[in-house]
């Protein structure tokens, strides 16, 4: 079988501490076909120094200043070659043999647009993990959230035919701009069981960090792809969100338990006939709270 050229693009600014295991995982996959290309943004601690120990490996590399993450990824991208892309941040992990599996799927099935697997999540913080499986449904949720985790989707290079691939006006959701762009242009999204990557939740990973700021551009996202005379967005921040903030996370409170979980419930079953149930409860924002 001919695997597909996979190129393999990580963001990096300052993650010393973590980009040798990323990039470790990368090598370790021992794909026959791999291009890794590592866009370091003028890093001040020791990550050029870790990114020169695997130079034997990596295809292509610089450390300069950069506009940030998106931009970064963005010019990787220029200099992939890939038939498929995927872009690691330096804090992310590949699961064992997630390449071979991919390409075996894209030699498998040339029309697949876009390959999503399961996702481990790994909270550093109180040493929990967690699978992120997804449910072929969700796609056709998109943009109401990230229905899968960046890390394991794996798509056709071709699809980056805008420029720049991503829009760099976003510093959170880039990942779920692209994923709406792909779904406008009728990419072919499929879903897999296998796990193909490690997502890292620590307490100074930006998308733990982020909240408003990552709810904000979750909203300019879906209001630029649904068109709807009250966008559902407004309903959320309005009505939903306040219940959210008031559950909190954890357990929740007495009153919420008592007062605020029938009011949820209220807001799905008021807004599920005109906007779709599924669509209601898959917009929830107390996860970035």
């Amino acid at each position: 079988m001919s695997l597909p050229k996979i190129s393999i693009v990580v963001p990096n600014y300052n993650g010393g501490r973590t980009i040798g295991a990323t990039l470790q995982s990368v090598v370790d996959q021992n794909y026959p076909n791999l291009e890794l290309l590592v866009v370091d943004g003028g890093s001040t601690d020791n990550s050029v120094e870790i990114i020169r120990q695997f130079e034997p490996h990596i295809t292509w590399w610089t450390s300069e200043k950069d506009r940030g993450q998106s931009h970064a990824i963005n010019k990787g991208f220029a200099r992939a070659t890939g038939d498929v892309v995927n872009w690691l941040c330096s804090d992310d992990l590949l699961a064992p043999n997630a390449l071979n599996i991919v390409g075996k799927h894209f030699a498998d099935s040339p029309d697949i647009d876009v390959l999503v697997g399961a996702t481990t999540f790994d909270f550093r913080a109180d040493g929990r993990q967690q699978l992120w499986a997804v449910d072929p449904r969700d796609i056709d949720l998109i943009p109401i959230y990230c229905v899968f985790s960046q890390p394991s989707a794996f798509f056709h290079r071709k699809l980056l035919d805008r420029s720049p691939p991503l829009d760099e006006s976003y510093h959170y959701a880039m990942d779920l701009e692209l994923w709406a762009y792909f779904k406008s242009k009728g990419a072919r999204y499929t879903v897999i069981n296998d796990v193909l990557s490690t997502f890292v939740r620590g307490e100074e990973n930006k998308t733990s960090v982020g909240g408003g700021k990552i709810i904000d551009e979750y909203v300019r996202v879906y209001n630029s792809y649904v068109h709807e005379r009250i966008p559902l967005t407004f309903w959320q921040r309005h009505l939903r969100f306040p219940l959210e903030r008031w559950r909190g996370k954890g357990d929740p409170p007495v009153s919420f338990r008592l007062i605020g979980r029938p009011l949820q419930m209220a807001t799905v079953l008021l807004l599920g006939p005109f906007y779709g149930f599924r669509r209601v409860r898959h917009m929830n924002w107390g996860m970035w709270l």
